[in-house]
């Protein structure tokens, strides 16, 4: 349904999860009533015809507008595919099960997370909407919170098992997961949706260590997979993220200063 230009009106940004993009974000101008509340009465904008509302947006507005447009299927197929393909034909064939590209599904994901990642980082200040299932874009309000969340890593090894599991905190408050209501929009780095809010957080969190977390409080690595499950995930982890507890063993940190090495070696002789 068309909105004027000349009735007010209000920018928002809705939020929906695509079958193979995951989540994806649209702009739209919804028409306001008599008591300037929103209305059932929308249209989608994108940066074609956005210049027709500039009164009432903003640089960001605009920013997030062209972003929300590379995010979309078509904007994806175009990128990705250079035949004149229907998108349902596109995504159906990379994404398939047994015969899908798994390459192309990597960087499709790599290419959307960017995107993602830069929305979230703009839409501060904004109106942003889960979707629903009807395609009404002010569904449900999501809060975005200015202050950014802490999270805090725990291990703890006993005889038997190690036992790790996050504890999210903000505004002094603990941000109670697992929740079928918890959800990662994006996961590099991590955005989290918890009862309608938004969460971003203090320092980088890879989604991928937290998303486990959403649906069981902990995880527990029995004593016959401990070595490989230290080298590969908890050493990485305590690296690159200071907010460790631990419990059951230590944690010795070693810094060392790169230094430059330069290797000359002679090439085989070409042959023809």
């Amino acid at each position: 349904m068309k909105v004027s230009a000349n009735q007010p009106f209000q920018i928002i940004y809705s939020l929906y999860q695509h079958e193979y993009l995951g989540y994806v974000f649209e702009s739209f101008i919804v028409h306001l009533d008599e008591r300037a509340k929103l209305t059932y009465q929308h249209q989608n904008i994108s940066a074609k015809n956005a210049r027709e509302f500039s009164k009432g947006l903003d640089n960001r507005d605009f920013e997030l507008i062209e972003l929300m447009d590379s995010m979309s299927q078509d904007a994806v197929l175009k990128h990705f595919s250079k035949k004149l393909l229907k998108p349902d034909e596109f995504f159906s064939k990379v994404f398939h099960k047994e015969k899908g590209d798994a390459l192309v599904q990597e960087q499709i994901e790599a290419y959307m997370e960017k995107r993602r990642a830069a929305v979230l980082e703009k839409i501060k200040g904004k109106l942003l909407f889960e979707m629903g299932n009807d395609g009404e874009p002010t569904w449900r309000k999501v809060e975005v919170l200015e202050k950014r969340a802490t999270i805090l890593f725990h291990f703890e090894r006993t005889a038997e098992n190690t036992i790790y599991y996050p504890t999210i905190m903000h505004n002094g408050k603990k941000v109670e997961i697992p929740s079928p209501q918890a959800y990662l929009i994006c996961k590099h780095p991590a955005w989290l949706v918890f009862n309608a809010k938004l969460y971003g957080f203090e320092k980088y969190v890879d989604g991928k260590k937290l998303q486990p977390f959403l649906s069981k409080k902990n995880v527990v690595i029995p004593r016959s997979l401990e070595e490989t499950y230290y080298s590969r995930f908890v050493a990485p982890l305590i690296a690159s993220f200071d907010d460790i507890e631990a419990f059951g063993f230590e944690i010795t940190k070693h810094e060392f200063d790169p230094h430059p090495l330069l290797t000359i070696s002679e090439l085989p002789p070409a042959t023809e």
